[in-house]
């Protein structure tokens, strides 16, 4: 915990050195703004308690200021009321001022560091990062002039402030060194942490108050009022200043390739120690995979070898274990995938037949990291000219699939299905790519037609689809019988949905749900224009959502062809299997 603080004070202030010598004036503006803000608060707040103890009182309180004591109550009264609301008006101009200096002082320092654009929102990050470095710092000096007040007007409520900083600090140090869960809320969830020890650093200072009160010497109401109003002020600085600190660490690639001249943007993944990496490496593999064999197997592991297997998306890692009772593919995925883990658990769980599917064991945590362990049958992953031959079979069987009705029904109560995603603003966009008469004839027939197209889409059983048919996504049995790795992006369509689109994507598609329809009665009566249809829409959706639009207008004859089938053809034609 020390080094790490050494680390971001050592850091903060090389990042003050560069905005000291690049925009001092605009640096030293935001601290007296931002300190004339706090202190504008802290008067405002602390007014309208002498205006309530005047109401209650007959006169003017000898404890008040002896000047105020030669003015009538309600001036008095009128007085403070005034000051309140000015000190609220100065709060507000001075924030102004601190947003008018933070944007001066950017431009200044974007100016100066002669770097070209390097990611998205840069100048909101540069402002954020400027301001954030400025407020720590007007809460650093409005901390210490605080203490140093404190210690003028009452030095025994100073001492106790400062006793109880560092044996918080102490305590929170032996806890960080000693305890892994205490690590983890420390990184996650600081800001918590901080407000529950802010909150009892002011009790401790409200209980000494007390205490001088009852027991020792009276400090005075007066002294009492603002020595509250302070802690409280000085807590909620001490709990900003050190989140604006952790928040601009957590920025540090960024700000250091926006400020500093000898650096560069570099990949933030090379930065972070807190990764599932470290796990992957081959010396750390196999004491955390012994544990999640253990878990989900019981047997012992005493001999196995461990493999990469990459997965061919970004922060999901793989590896197969090849043990003496088996093979096993164990995936671990970064925070940013842990909605890949859960969703491809959840369906995973539910055991379903015919799946193409390796045996699902379980999923657990790995220091926090989300982990999927499977029992793999014999075979070995395909090469790139082997993948081809087995994406239809893959395709076919998954329309097989019946899912469990109680999933289905959670899937679309949290998903939007393919007729929720067709919609006119969507399809409006089409517009910009029409180059002829015809094509803007048939988008606004559909668009006049759309609630027709979405009435045959709800229409359709679902179907499972897998959009990840890769090299690495595939597992070959010993049977050549091909099976699925990668789950993480399953989702429900209406039948046909998925599918090739074009015009020898589409001839297979009838056989297809034919020798589908042999184990699920559902596709039994279906009317294959209607899936072919759906196989249109959805690609319609996909282009229009990767704005291919020239593409997406191009499905337009094919799929007014089909509505125009469904929409004139009598029962039975069409029809699968009868």
């Amino acid at each position: 915990m020390f080094v790490n603080l050494v680390n971001v004070f050592r850091w903060s202030a090389s990042l003050g050195v560069k905005f000291l010598q690049v925009v001092s004036l605009h640096t030293a503006l935001i601290v007296i703004f931002t300190l004339v803000s706090q202190v504008s608060t802290l008067l405002a707040s602390f007014m309208p308690l002498k205006v309530v103890i005047l109401l209650g009182s007959e006169g003017i309180p000898s404890y008040f200021p002896g000047f105020l004591t030669s003015f009538n109550r309600d001036a008095v009264i009128v007085g403070l009321s005034i000051a309140t609301l000015g000190f609220f008006v100065l709060h507000l101009f001075a924030e102004r001022l601190v947003s008018w200096s933070t944007r001066k002082g950017t431009h200044q320092l974007l100016d100066k560091s002669h770097k070209m654009v390097l990611f998205e929102n840069q100048d909101i990050i540069a402002a954020g990062g400027f301001q954030q470095y400025s407020r720590a710092l007007a809460g650093g000096v409005f901390i210490m002039l605080s203490l140093s007040g404190l210690g003028w007007f009452y030095p025994e409520m100073a001492l106790v402030i400062i006793s109880y900083t560092v044996l918080t600090f102490c305590i929170l140090g032996l806890l960080h060194r000693h305890s892994v869960s205490f690590r983890e809320q420390l990184r996650t969830k600081l800001r918590d942490l901080l407000n529950v020890v802010s909150g009892i650093g002011f009790f401790v200072a409200f209980g000494y108050l007390v205490m001088d009160f009852i027991v020792w010497s009276n400090p005075g109401v007066i002294i009492a009022i603002v020595t509250l109003v302070l802690c409280r002020q000085m807590m909620a600085r001490v709990t900003g200043l050190a989140m604006d600190l952790a928040s601009l660490y957590q920025q540090k690639v960024k700000l250091d390739a926006l400020f500093f001249h000898g650096k560069v943007l570099l990949s933030e993944s090379t930065h972070h120690s807190r990764s599932i990496w470290p796990l992957l490496q081959p010396t750390a593999r196999p004491e955390w995979i012994r544990g999640v064999l253990k878990e989900f197997t019981n047997d012992k592991v005493d001999r196995l070898r461990c493999t990469w297997h990459q997965t061919g998306i970004v922060n999901i890692a793989a590896v197969s274990v090849e043990t003496d009772t088996g093979l096993y593919f164990i995936k671990l995925f970064e925070k940013n995938r842990s909605s890949f883990a859960l969703h491809e658990s959840t369906l995973m769980a539910e055991k379903v037949s015919k799946l193409p599917a390796a045996h699902f064991l379980g999923a657990t945590q790995i220091q926090d990291y989300q982990c999927l362990l499977y029992q793999l049958p014999n075979g070995r992953s395909p090469l790139a000219s082997e993948v081809l031959p087995h994406i239809q079979p893959l395709r076919r069987k998954l329309l097989a699939v019946e899912l469990p009705v109680a999933l289905c029904q959670r899937y679309q109560r949290s998903r939007p299905m393919l007729w929720q995603r067709l919609n006119v603003d969507l399809l409006n966009h089409l517009r910009m790519a029409i180059t002829s008469d015809e094509q803007l004839h048939m988008l606004e027939w559909l668009i006049r037609h759309l609630a027709q197209l979405n009435g045959i889409l709800q229409a359709l059983p679902v179907v499972l689809h897998q959009p990840d048919f890769t090299a690495d996504a595939i597992w070959l049995t010993d049977e050549t019988s091909p099976i699925a790795l990668n789950w993480g992006q399953w989702s429900l369509e209406p039948l046909g949905a998925g599918w090739p689109e074009g015009e020898k994507g589409l001839e297979q598609l009838a056989p297809a749900v034919q020798e589908a329809s042999q184990g699920r009665s559902a596709l039994c009566h279906v009317a294959i224009h209607e899936a072919e249809l759906s196989a249109l829409a959805f690609a319609l959706e996909r282009d229009c959502n990767r704005q291919r639009y020239v593409q997406a207008l191009e499905l337009l004859p094919a799929m007014l062809e089909r509505m125009t089938v469904t929409t004139s053809s009598s029962n039975g034609k069409g029809v699968v299997n009868e």
